[in-house]
């Protein structure tokens, strides 16, 4: 029996399928869930839902709900992270506001201007998080999916004595071969796996693929990959990235648009087969989500059952909890501290993407070697842009966010100083209602 908090439980989209598998798990049986979130009327839906359905699976689980984050921890060995700040509309302007400036990034959840404002807003938090589980539950584990992933991990690996690891849906593919067909032209039964990897989280790559006969599967990638950003890695690192929309962020030469840029960046559509986040389109799926939800947590009709529920293999966190209480040993690709060098070539200070062995003795990195060294060059500067991007996020010092700003590949490469540091200003200003760090209160003469 195990106690479980999801901190931001109120989601309508990762909720509902983490119950799913809660109520799937063996391992699981007698434990509670607490969701824990701070939009009240979210929450309410999420926790009648999620009760109707352990009550109708007739599942050995207990749900609790509350808005205070320090109750939900109290006691807890897992807590599991997927919370964001400022929601749609703070992503918004991630993605539009640089594009003003001449930055054009599709995602901006990772890196760049988008991802170091992300990880402002969230970091504060996740260590607010920390130091209430310090104080009531500091064995337990973190196992964060808010974005970005580095660069929260990697906060709460400095900043806290928490075990705190990252996870991402895209990391399940080198150990379940999810979407590799289409690159490989193998099903994932005739792959060994898992295949070791590495990277930076949504900048990772399986290292080495191997048939069950033998035969080097990369070979054949090489051949008959589509992907324009997958033959490119292959062709230039040997290596075989997953998640390749996100890879062109680390890349100031691959953010190009195919459109043309009148003064709005959504939906454009930009070389080597990417197109930029539709936020519209995201708003759209969350209400369809919310409204799904609604019904079924009022049992309006035959949708009020575990099988109405979506449920995705790439979300791993309950094999990963499973592991743990088990002591398994299985194999997961796992954000991780590159203490010991599990990844050879890259900094120590890093949060790598890399195979982890999960079981009785915690998420142990493997050494799996090293990565090309001209890959390994540019994710090391994206490791000391993360590690400034902590640092501003943690302080509130806008020397060193505007330091963060101006090593970041992506604005460095198109602006200068003086418009790096109004892009930086115009940032602050806009999302200031969620950087409380940076705005401290007056003090009085």
């Amino acid at each position: 029996m195990a106690k479980v908090t999801i901190v931001g439980g109120g989601s309508s989209t990762f909720t509902p399928q983490l119950m799913r598998l809660f109520i799937g798990s063996e391992t699981l049986r007698g434990s509670t869930v607490t969701l824990m979130d701070i939009d009240r009327h979210r929450l309410e839906v999420m926790g009648r839902l999620s009760g109707r359905l352990v009550e109708r699976e007739g599942a050995d689980l207990k749900v609790e709900a509350t808005t205070d984050r320090r109750e939900s921890l109290e006691g807890t060995d897992f807590v599991i992270t997927a919370i964001s700040v400022g929601g749609n509309e703070a992503w918004e302007k991630d993605i539009e506001i640089p594009a003003k400036h001449g930055v054009y990034m599709p995602v901006a959840d990772s890196v760049g201007p988008g991802g170091m404002m992300r990880a402002f807003r969230h970091i504060p938090v996740l260590l607010g998080m920390c130091r209430d589980l310090e104080e009531v539950s500091p064995g337990a584990w973190v196992l964060n999916y808010t974005n970005p992933v580095t660069a929260n991990t990697m906060a709460m690996n400095r900043h806290s004595r928490i075990k705190a690891v990252g996870l991402c849906t895209c990391s399940s593919q080198p150990r379940t071969g999810r979407n590799l067909k289409p690159q490989t032209g193998f099903e994932a039964g005739d792959l060994r796996l898992p295949a070791p990897a590495a990277g930076l989280n949504h900048c990772a790559a399986i290292l080495e693929l191997k048939t069950r006969d033998g035969e080097d599967a990369l070979r054949r990638a090489r051949e008959t990959a589509t992907h324009p950003i997958v033959r490119w890695c292959l062709a230039n690192y040997g290596v075989l990235p997953y998640c390749p929309s996100h890879w062109v962020e680390f890349f100031p030469s691959l953010c190009r648009l195919e459109d043309e840029y009148r003064g709005h960046l959504q939906g454009l559509r930009m070389k080597h087969g990417t197109r930029v986040h539709d936020m519209t389109k995201q708003d759209e799926r969350a209400r369809r989500w919310e409204t799904l939800v609604e019904r079924m947590s009022r049992g309006e009709d035959e949708i009020s059952s575990l099988a109405a529920l979506p449920v995705d293999e790439a979300i791993e966190v309950v094999r990963i909890m499973e592991a743990l209480i088990e002591g398994r040993n299985d194999i997961h690709v796992v954000n991780v501290p590159n203490k010991g060098g599990a990844v050879g070539n890259m900094p120590e200070e890093a949060v790598v993407e890399v195979s982890c062995v999960v079981g009785a003795y915690g998420i142990r990195p493997i050494r799996v070697g090293e990565l090309p060294k001209h890959l390994a060059a540019t994710l090391s500067n994206h490791v000391r842009v993360q590690e400034l991007t902590v640092e501003a996020a943690a302080t509130g010092d806008r020397q060193t966010a505007l330091e963060a700003f101006l090593q970041d590949p992506q604005i460095s490469a198109r602006l200068t100083p003086e418009e790096t540091e109004r892009l930086l200003n115009e940032m602050l200003e806009a999302h200031a209602g969620h950087l409380p760090q940076f705005n401290p209160p007056t003090q009085a003469a």
